[in-house]
């Protein structure tokens, strides 16, 4: 049976990628019945409209633009959804997942028989520096060593974002990926550890323009997403990371009240000071690294902000109130009444404010 391809490309500001990425496409696969889909997290560089006069000049290229709920995996799973192929092909268009690749997945796929093929980078030695720094070779073997005790199965490279899969395989298994599923293919293998899947190797091209997305958030959040599959998903990576970012607000908490007591303030007084500064700090963090695909900026992260403490209004006073009839008429030990507020105020932040303030 003849298989058509779908190749989803998941864009953020990569304007002065596109056109050339599909060239490159045009090119390798001048054999295939293809289409290129642009899914875009709303560009601030205009990436979404020239992608978009692409399609209009050629019927196999489609644009997807994606307003809210964005996220490198959630915008590859939308695309996969649309797409008409029966074979996916996700990969980047930054130049780095060279598109000569791709018929050497669709052949190891279909001779497989497997659901899904992936596109391993080579991670030795003699790896381009200009592609793969010696830093984050070492940040990716290290991440692809706990990925596949993860995972359960050996592989080289399990967190690569260049890979081929069955759509029917796909289908199967997109409502049970993950929150918000950071590394798609991890999160698919994890999903269904029984697909038959294999490895290509490939060389890790030069990003042609812009810069690489690769930071301390991706690394935090690549972090979390590996906390939430070693509990089998019952703790979701947004869980785990404000749990940490609360325990981050505790040592701000601690230092707060102790640095107040210290000054002379009556407990009740240093306790409401702790509270509200740790309160920023957690807001802070949360925005920064827990929603960081619906971060607040401007006068939007102002305003979320106030509502941040108005929600946390109500879990300070019960923090305050819990803290002081702790230390008054129970246990007289600061430590033990303090984490017995915190406890009150953490579990009323997190049921509240990812529905009201990060929606």
């Amino acid at each position: 049976m003849h298989q058509t391809l779908s190749i989803v490309v998941p864009t953020y500001n990569e304007i002065d990628n596109i056109i050339p990425f599909l060239e490159r496409v045009k090119s390798a696969l001048s054999s295939f019945d293809w289409e290129l889909i642009f899914v875009d997290d709303n560009s601030s560089d205009g990436t979404a409209s020239a992608a978009y006069k692409l399609s209009l000049q050629d019927p196999r290229i489609r644009v997807i633009l994606r307003l809210a709920d964005r996220g490198l995996a959630r915008s590859s799973i939308q695309g996969m959804l649309s797409a008409k192929g029966h074979l996916l092909c996700i990969m980047d268009g930054d130049g780095q997942h060279d598109p000569e690749v791709v018929p050497q997945l669709v052949q190891r796929l279909q001779n497989g028989p497997l659901d899904v093929v992936s596109a391993a980078r080579r991670l030795d030695e003699g790896v381009n520096p200009a592609a793969l720094s010696a830093l984050r070779r070492k940040i990716s073997e290290c991440g692809n060593a706990l990925s596949s005790l993860v995972i359960g199965r050996r592989m080289t490279d399990p967190l690569t974002g260049f890979f081929v899969i069955r759509r029917d395989a796909f289908l199967e298994i997109a409502p049970h990926l993950g929150d918000p599923g950071f590394k798609l293919l991890l999160d698919i293998l994890h999903s269904k550890k029984s697909l038959r899947h294999a490895e290509v190797p490939f060389d890790f091209g030069v990003r042609m323009n812009g810069e690489s997305k690769l930071d301390a958030c991706v690394l935090w959040r690549f972090s979390t997403f590996l906390m939430s599959k070693m509990t089998g998903g019952i703790l979701p990576a947004s869980l785990i990371s404000f749990l940490c970012v609360g325990a981050s607000g505790v040592l701000v908490h601690l230092s707060i009240l102790f640095c107040a007591l210290t000054l002379g303030l009556p407990f009740t007084a240093a306790q409401v000071a702790a509270a509200l500064v740790a309160a920023s700090s957690n807001f802070l963090l949360n925005n920064f690294l827990t929603f960081r695909d619906k971060r607040l900026r401007g006068r939007a992260q102002f305003q979320g902000y106030l509502k941040f403490l108005l929600i946390s209004s109500v879990g300070i006073l019960a923090n305050v109130s819990a803290a002081a009839i702790t230390y008054e008429r129970i246990v007289h030990i600061v430590l033990l009444a303090t984490l017995a507020g915190i406890a009150i105020d953490t579990i009323w932040k997190f049921v509240v404010v990812k529905h009201l303030v990060w929606k």
